[in-house]
């Protein structure tokens, strides 16, 4: 079973994703599609956005709101032998839990090269 499965069948057992009540996608007036598109180009889904809302380290940066996944932080959640694949990720929305509003998600190099042994 590939990689996605096991974190989507974990995901529908994880009692922690009642949390987000809904997960909107703040669609800028010049670039409608901006999030789709790069969520697209960098291999990133929809389960995978929600994980880092879940248990991502949250910070505040110039009004917007930040979720990083780390190893430390997977560690301690159902997800953590996929580290590999969910380290780095950084979602960054307009407002936290419960009702995000994204702007857009990516995969920050510094901490994916912080690998903890």
């Amino acid at each position: 079973m590939n990689t996605q499965k096991q974190i989507y069948q974990i995901f529908q057992d994880d009692s922690n994703k009642i949390k987000i009540q809904s997960l909107n996608i703040l669609q800028p007036q010049k670039d409608t599609n901006h999030v789709q598109r790069r969520q697209q180009q960098r291999a990133i889904n929809k389960i995978m956005i929600q994980i880092a809302l879940l248990y991502g380290r949250k910070q505040y940066n110039k009004g917007a709101v930040i979720y990083t996944l780390s190893d430390r932080i997977l560690e301690k959640t159902p997800y953590y032998k996929f580290g590999n694949t969910l380290r780095g990720l950084r979602v960054v929305c307009r407002h936290g839990l419960p009702n995000p509003q994204i702007l857009t998600a990516y995969w920050h190099n510094k901490t994916i090269n912080r690998v903890r042994g």
